[in-house]
């Protein structure tokens, strides 16, 4: 694959990994206030301290390449604290990420060897928030209720829009611009998205995405789902001795 095409496909990845298959079948609750429970979700953002959270990606260039990625993090917001591991599936990849006490661990599966750096407050920041979506999903959704589904089902409210609505795919845009720059040529198709709160805590539970795009001239679709669990039950994320040793 051409570099700059794996790099544009590394930043789908963490672009809608920190992030969003519409359900079908039950019919829309009229009775649901839309706004009502957006806005509950937005207010959890704070009631959250710690997780894990479970991200699979797979990336299907058309008459090419399927690649699966897998990010698993577990995340302790204060004082910070995480274990990021994220690998290609099939591949002898697994990278895996510390942070704690402001700083980075980052493991070398060529080598098995750790580097070790300060972890900006702007890292940590990111991170922190990236247990809980529901700031960002509020304000893509909020100006087109119209167009949203709220439906109940097993407890959950599940959230979802029309396939390929026009808002969703200019929001994907606008984040895929902001990461790697203008790409006039990134144009998102047959968009799906669905996103899961749990009825009673409106903790979010899960985020799916899919779309089709075409990146430098290959047709390449996309679909990633994010798992939320064990909120605020994360115990004390422990960073290995050959790591907290390296000189690197």
């Amino acid at each position: 694959m051409k570099k700059s095409f794996k790099k544009i496909l590394f930043a789908i990845l963490t672009v809608f990994a920190v992030c969003f298959v519409v359900a079908c079948g039950n019919k829309e609750n009229t009775k649901i206030n839309k706004e009502e429970v957006l806005k509950k979700s937005v207010e959890t953002i704070n009631n959250i301290k710690s997780g894990n959270k479970l991200v699979n990606t797979i990336m299907e260039v058309k008459g090419g390449v399927t690649v699966e990625y897998i990010i698993d993090t577990s995340i302790i917001t204060e004082p910070f604290s995480m274990k990021l591991t994220m690998e290609q599936k099939g591949q002898d990849t697994k990278v895996t990420t510390f942070i704690k006490d402001g700083i980075m661990y980052i493991s070398n599966p060529a080598d098995n060897s750790w580097q070790k750096q300060e972890a900006s407050p702007e890292i940590i920041e990111q991170f922190k928030y990236s247990l809980d979506t529901s700031t960002e999903i509020y304000n893509t959704l909020k100006d087109h209720l119209d167009k949203v589904d709220i439906k109940e089902k097993d407890g959950d409210y599940v959230i979802s829009v029309p396939k390929n609505s026009d808002f969703i795919k200019e929001s994907l845009k606008e984040q895929m611009n902001y990461l790697v720059g203008q790409r006039p040529d990134f144009n998102p198709d047959n968009v799906t998205l669905e996103y899961i709160i749990n009825k009673e805590t409106y903790f979010p539970k899960a985020l799916s995405l899919s779309f089709e795009t075409k990146i430098d001239e290959q047709d390449v679709k996309v679909t990633t789902t994010n798992s939320l669990s064990n909120i605020n039950s994360v115990g004390e994320i422990i960073v290995p001795e050959e790591a907290l040793n390296s000189s690197n």
